[in-house]
């Protein structure tokens, strides 16, 4: 039998690869998903700390 290749070591592999393909093809691009994805981020860490405070 052929032994199958694991996935949780393959896919953090691809997705850095694809990652780095695409900063140095688009940076333009590339920074702003960057931005984009930290401005989601610090949007629901916000909803996070006001839901916290709203818990009294």
């Amino acid at each position: 039998m052929l032994p199958t290749p694991k996935t949780s070591r393959f896919l953090p592999f691809l997705l850095v690869a694809l990652a780095l393909f695409f900063i140095v093809r688009q940076p333009e691009k590339a920074a702003n998903v960057a931005t984009g994805a930290m401005n989601g981020l610090m949007t629901v860490a916000d909803a996070l700390v006001t839901f916290a405070g709203a818990l009294g």
